[in-house]
């Protein structure tokens, strides 16, 4: 397989990677028109922004340096009073880096001891049900046996309801079924496993994006982990299969894109949209 570094691996669609798989898994026609370049998505990049904001902080010095130069005409205000200064959503960027940074268990965790082998942005990959996949680490303790991944969040203990659990669960645990942190992580145990030989335990650290962050260290019972793995493997060769252009994608008839294409050349019933 192709060996992936620092340098390739933002450019290389040779491995699917989890992102790339949730958004097929949404919509496989508009995944498949981003890709070819015949649809632009819109979204709000505040979110993602904010992420990486904290993410490079925590990375190096330099990374979040670098991060910065290359981001700073979106974070940083041009005019007014504040000029030259982070614009006001990304000021709780600055509160949860606050606190975490002096936090005496999080530096232990996230950045481990000077005798212990710490490894960030670990790039990891190999084959899930023989599809090439592939993973970065937030922060890997080559050492000790496990993995951090730092995530940030709406809240960690409000309550809302989950559907599917039929009941009201804290944020952090719409957060991580939601967006599929669980397998997500049991991805790159999994990826981990096949690099190194050796079993790593994932850890989630995640910090709230509320005035006065919260912060929690999580870590995914081993049936949630089993669940995410077993979920992935069964629909990756799907996924796979749209991308090598050996199946025709599912329009989900929903997203921005089927919107953009659709016509009106059929009838629904109020008990359609009931049963939709």
């Amino acid at each position: 397989m192709k060996e992936l570094t620092q340098e390739n691996y933002y450019q290389d669609k040779e491995y699917l990677s989890y992102s790339r798989m949730k958004q097929f898994l949404k919509c496989p026609a508009r995944a498949l028109a981003v890709e070819g370049g015949a649809w632009i998505e819109s979204r709000d990049e505040t979110p993602l922004l904010l992420g990486n904001y904290v993410h490079s902080y925590f990375e190096s010095q330099e990374a979040h340096e670098a991060f910065l130069k290359e981001n700073g005409d979106k974070l940083i205000s041009k005019a007014g009073k504040t000029k030259g200064q982070l614009k006001k959503e990304f000021l709780i960027g600055d509160s949860m880096i606050a606190s975490l940074k002096d936090d005496p268990s999080f530096n232990r965790l996230y950045h481990g001891s000077s005798t212990e082998n710490v490894e960030k942005e670990m790039i990891v990959y190999g084959e899930i049900e023989g599809v090439p996949f592939k993973g970065k680490l937030d922060s890997v303790n080559l050492t000790q046996g496990y993995f951090a991944d730092l995530k940030t969040m709406k809240s960690i203990y409000d309550m809302e309801w989950n559907a599917e659990l039929r009941r009201k669960v804290p944020t952090a645990v719409n957060n991580i079924l939601g967006f599929g942190y669980h397998s997500q992580l049991a991805i790159y145990r999994d990826l981990l496993k096949q690099m190194t030989g050796d079993e790593f335990r994932p850890i989630i650290v995640a910090v709230s994006k509320e005035e006065v962050p919260d912060k929690e260290v999580i870590r995914i019972d081993e049936e949630w982990l089993e669940e995410g793995l077993e979920e992935v493997k069964e629909t990756i060769k799907e996924v796979w299969d749209v991308i090598q252009r050996k199946v025709e994608p599912i329009a989900c008839g929903h997203c921005d894109y089927c919107r953009s294409q659709k016509k009106l050349n059929s009838i629904v019933t109020l008990n359609n949209l009931i049963g939709d």
